[in-house]
């Protein structure tokens, strides 16, 4: 179950593809944690 999607600003985007690829990866996996969790930590 998802609690919310997230959607990326432009500028976002352009900061995320600057990172470094394991770093990107973890992002992401958190991020999509979150959506999945109630987790006020996570937020």
């Amino acid at each position: 179950m998802r609690y919310f999607d997230t959607r990326f600003l432009e500028e976002a985007d352009k900061f995320i593809a600057a990172l470094k690829p394991k770093t990107i990866k973890k992002l992401l996996y958190n991020i999509d944690l979150a959506e999945q969790t109630n987790d006020p930590r996570l937020f």
